[in-house]
């Protein structure tokens, strides 16, 4: 059994113009891919597409009915249908206490709702593509394992992606769709509070994942042949906080 081929498969990537995201983007374009990219930040993800050209884009809250219907349709027109779906949007936060009302609930719409929604929309579509071939992998957290005090809402969100994934996985088997759950440790993008020459260095001193890394994993469950699902796949650094 080889390897599936991304070649001029359809593939849509969530909070694409993050660290983990545009690695994503990146990796999959190399492979032959034909990727349609959405974020919430507008002009991030513009510059992201007019880098990588030839991908289709377009901003979006994802937490939101109208415009998830509005990317799909948009997705649509541009790739004529779709393979894989790689959920990766989301945001930092707080511990419980330090939110504003509006503010927590917009991290369980950002890391909870925006994926069960994409899925939702994404699997109608998937559902037409070859059987076996199709996927949805959505980007986790171990911090779920982990929980860590100041990670309460994030962990609340993050818990349910990983409940959904895995139920979701046993719904879809008799579609041929697998699902697959990625639970990467610390990465070195923007959520972490430092800055560039800092998460550099703590990259380089295996405290941080390279995002490119995580990219990696989502790249590999992609990729994995027909019949094998690649069903929760824990990357973390080699020195991972775990407190």
């Amino acid at each position: 059994m080889g390897s599936l081929s991304l070649a001029e498969r359809r593939v849509l990537i969530t909070g694409a113009s993050g660290g983990v995201g545009r690695e994503v983007a990146r990796k999959f374009l190399g492979e032959g891919a034909r990727v349609f990219l959405t974020d919430r930040n507008e002009q991030a993800l513009a510059g992201l597409a007019g880098e990588l050209g030839g991908v289709g884009w377009s901003a979006a809250d994802l937490s939101r009915a109208d415009e998830v219907a509005r990317v799909f349709a948009e997705l649509d027109a541009a790739l004529r249908g779709l393979d894989v779906l790689v959920a990766c949007a989301g945001i930092g936060a707080e511990p419980l206490m330090a939110f504003a009302d509006d503010s927590w609930r917009e991290v369980i719409d950002s890391n909870l709702v925006s994926y069960v929604a994409c899925a939702r929309a994404a699997i109608e579509r998937i559902r037409r593509a070859p059987r076996g071939t199709g996927s949805v992998i959505m980007l986790g957290s171990i911090s779920v394992h982990i929980k860590a005090v100041g990670e309460s809402v994030y962990n609340a969100a993050k818990g349910g992606v990983a409940s959904f994934a895995e139920t979701l996985r046993k719904e879809l088997i008799p579609d041929g769709i697998r699902v697959t759950l990625i639970e990467p440790g610390a990465i070195g993008t923007s959520m972490q509070p430092f800055d560039n020459e800092e998460r550099a260095r703590q990259i380089a001193e295996f405290k941080l994942l390279p995002p490119a890394e995580v990219a990696e994993a989502v790249l590999f469950a992609a990729t994995r042949p027909v019949g094998v699902d690649c069903v929760t796949l824990r990357i973390e650094p080699l020195d991972q906080k775990i407190f």
